[in-house]
């Protein structure tokens, strides 16, 4: 669970994005120390107050 869920996050959901917080260890902070980046939201994509959270990897040579 993340402070992304059960608020509303409309009518800035990038607001909420910008200050997520992990409360029972949500794996998107794995996915960042393996190098992706959280690159949006899409709220209540699983019944009210249930927001999907996009993660995005270039797979680019750096």
């Amino acid at each position: 669970m993340t402070s992304l869920a059960g608020v509303e996050l409309y009518p800035d959901p990038l607001w909420h994005l910008a200050r997520i917080a992990n409360f029972k260890g949500h794996p998107y902070e794995f996915y960042r120390k393996m190098g992706f980046a959280i690159v949006g939201v899409l709220p209540d994509a699983n019944g009210r107050g249930k927001p999907d959270i996009f993660l995005a990897k270039s797979v680019a040579p750096r």
